[in-house]
């Protein structure tokens, strides 16, 4: 939204403003306690409703045009304001009517405003007493929430709309902690010592005249686990919005939602006709109360020049202690997350349309904000060409922020990769573009000064980019094969591990294509960085095969010190016959490759395999026992002997 649709949507509220204010004049002298219902009916109800639009928009809350803050945010670490619900409907109605005329968006964008992730992270806790695996994570120290965790002794997982507690020294089930009947859906966890963090989404139910919807909240229940057979609830912290991502530091845990707007109500009604604290994000910390609170406008930042109708929410709170929980609101959604242990980033992809809509230009915003005991505190902005895939499209070394992205166009012909890096400022000072043109990014890692790159349309480049001087990354090598990798693991500091896909080309008689052939692993050896090469390479299944890896890095179970590789995976042969479904299970040297140790399942009949109802989830270690986690089962097995040790009935 430019800043002359924003005056004009201003002009329109003061022209209608003032027009009320004349009809106000001119019937303030009727006497309403005798003429209301049968002299001037029409009159007064035009006092009444002037009456109320002085009550909700009383002229100390509006704010001058030339108070609204416009400047680029490069002159401020702080972004500006709402402030009020006349700034807001201004804006929201400027957006709403470019929605609807398909308009061109070509005003100019604002610019502006270490923990090293590079660490080699095995899926491992063996410190002291500790032997046991933990969540596959991307920076380390910092955790992210999945369905399953282990400290060691009990394995805490969701399933079924509850979350199961189970004691592996028994094999026994020890507790649920039912979510039924809440209007609660538990999504993911964190464990911290005596203490579970179950992060959800709940709804209630809204009948406004208007729409009819849910209002969604991201929640976080805090139990006190100490004694496991009885969990107790000690703590929720909800902020509105569709659950984005989240990431904990230590006791803090930050929150991150997405929440819509009703724009187009902007565009339909006047503003005296709507309820501002429709407008308004909500949040709920019980430390402070039970009651769910509004965020006031002049509690919520803009970002200039957004495009989507949406609120990122940020709530941020210590899990061990009692303070209020900080609540951050902001004007424009967020698409990816990336954290280091100082630094949170959170990224928006923007699209310029020209030259009819035929020709689009993409870019990725990108918002720092500084994290630092349980606060969450914007700091920055900046912009680069192009797209990012995931999380592991970023990175962060010794204060520089590292990003690859793809710039796309219509028919893919004209993509090209790219790598940027920024400055602690996040402006670029070093950059490689132009990377496997006519393809694009299929998965990233970055490990100490090096970035790993793989692209994909027939062949799988993959690129070893230096960045040991930040102004100048350079292409070291590439390496081109069959298949694509999807996720990237490093084994060492000198090779690194593929997950993707087999492909072959066919002909259906309309010209050669790609398609995919199973699963591929692959081990990459980049002592060379001028000549990478693949030292082993293995294949699982026929197209069709599937794993939730290549999707989500923390179905990943990894230990090098262990010689362990498995991850679940459901395998289809020919004709698409589905012949296995479980946990597959490799060990990996340098010498030997990979080697099948063995494959576990935990369906017992063909009705389980067929609607995938006890489909193995996650895999993980205590000792040397590996656990195959799924709905109806929890499954023990000697990791050496790959002998059935016991199973849990969930």
């Amino acid at each position: 939204m430019s800043k002359k649709d924003y005056i004009d949507a201003i002009n329109e509220i003061e022209v209608s403003e003032k027009l009320k204010k004349d009809t106000f004049s001119k019937t303030s002298k009727i006497s309403t306690s005798t003429k209301y219902n049968k002299i001037y009916p029409i009159a007064s109800l035009t006092l009444m409703c002037a009456i109320i639009l002085a009550i909700i928009l009383p002229n100390k809350n509006i704010a001058p045009i030339s108070e609204i803050n416009y400047q680029d945010v490069e002159t401020s670490q702080e972004l500006p304001k709402v402030e009020n619900f006349r700034n807001l409907y201004a804006m929201l109605k400027t957006r709403a009517k470019n929605d609807s005329n398909s308009m061109v968006y070509t005003d100019k964008v604002f610019e502006n405003a270490a923990e090293d992730s590079s660490n080699i992270i095995t899926d491992s806790a063996q410190t002291g007493e500790q032997d046991y695996s933990k969540t596959n994570i991307q920076v380390e120290g910092v955790d992210e929430a999945d369905i399953v965790k282990t400290d060691g002794k009990y394995i805490y997982y969701l399933t079924k709309n509850k979350l199961t507690i189970t004691d592996t020294t028994k094999m026994i089930k020890i507790t649920d902690i039912e979510f039924n009947n809440q209007n609660f859906s538990p999504k993911e966890i964190f464990l911290r010592e005596d203490r579970i963090i179950v992060i959800g989404i709940r709804r209630e139910y809204t009948n406004n005249y208007r729409y009819t919807d849910y209002e969604t909240f991201t929640s976080a229940r805090v139990y006190n686990i100490k004694n496991r057979t009885k969990p107790i609830l000690e703590r929720t912290v909800e902020i509105e919005g569709k659950y984005l991502s989240s990431r904990m530091i230590k006791d803090d845990i930050y929150l991150i939602s997405n929440k819509n707007i009703y724009s187009y109500l902007c565009k339909e009604y006047k503003i005296n006709e709507l309820d501002e604290n429709d407008f308004k994000p909500q949040y709920k910390d019980t430390v402070t109360g039970k009651e769910t609170k509004y965020i006031d406008f002049d509690r919520i930042y803009y970002i200039p020049e957004f495009e989507d109708t949406n609120y990122l929410n940020i709530a941020s709170f210590n899990v061990t202690n009692k303070e209020e929980a900080t609540i951050e609101s902001y004007l424009g959604a967020g698409d990816e997350i990336y954290s280091s242990t100082d630094n949170l980033y959170i990224t928006k992809v923007k699209y310029d349309y020209t030259k009819e809509g035929r020709d689009r230009d993409i870019r990725t915003e990108i918002y720092k904000f500084h994290l630092n005991e349980a606060k969450c505190i914007f700091r920055k902005s900046g912009k680069v060409p192009g797209s990012v895939l995931n999380q592991f499209s970023m990175d962060e070394r010794d204060g520089y922020f590292r990003i690859a992205t793809t710039d796309r166009s219509w028919n893919n012909e004209d993509n090209t990769n790219n790598l940027y890096v920024l400055d602690e400022n996040l402006e670029i000072v070093g950059k490689v573009e132009g990377l496997a043109p006519g393809e694009q990014i299929y998965s990233v890692r970055f490990m100490g000064n090096r970035a790993y790159m793989v692209t994909f349309v027939q062949t799988d480049p993959l690129f070893v980019i230096d960045l040991s001087e930040p102004t100048n990354p350079t292409v070291l090598g590439e390496l081109k094969i069959p298949g694509y990798s999807k996720y990237l693991h490093p084994y060492d500091e000198t090779h690194l591990i593929g997950f993707g896909e087999d492909t072959k080309l066919v002909n259906y008689g309309y010209g050669d294509i790609v398609i995919t052939d199973g699963i591929k692993i692959a081990l990459f050896d980049v002592t060379d960085p001028n000549n990478p090469k693949e030292m082993y390479s293995e294949k699982i299944g026929k197209r069709g095969t599937y794993s939730e890896l290549l999707n989500n890095h923390k179905a990943l179970l990894f230990s090098k010190e262990k010689n362990i590789i498995a991850f679940p995976v459901s395998i289809t042969e020919e004709n698409y016959k589905v012949t296995f479904q479980g946990a597959i299970v490799y060990s990996l040297t340098l010498e030997k490759g990979f080697e099948l140790k063995g494959k576990i399942s935990n369906t017992t009949s063909e009705y389980e395999r067929y609607y995938k109802s006890n489909n193995v989830q996650r895999i993980l270690y205590i000792k040397d026992t590996l656990y195959t986690i799924s709905q109806n089962t929890i499954k023990a097995v000697n990791m050496n002997t790959m002998e059935i040790k016991g199973t849990i009935s969930l």
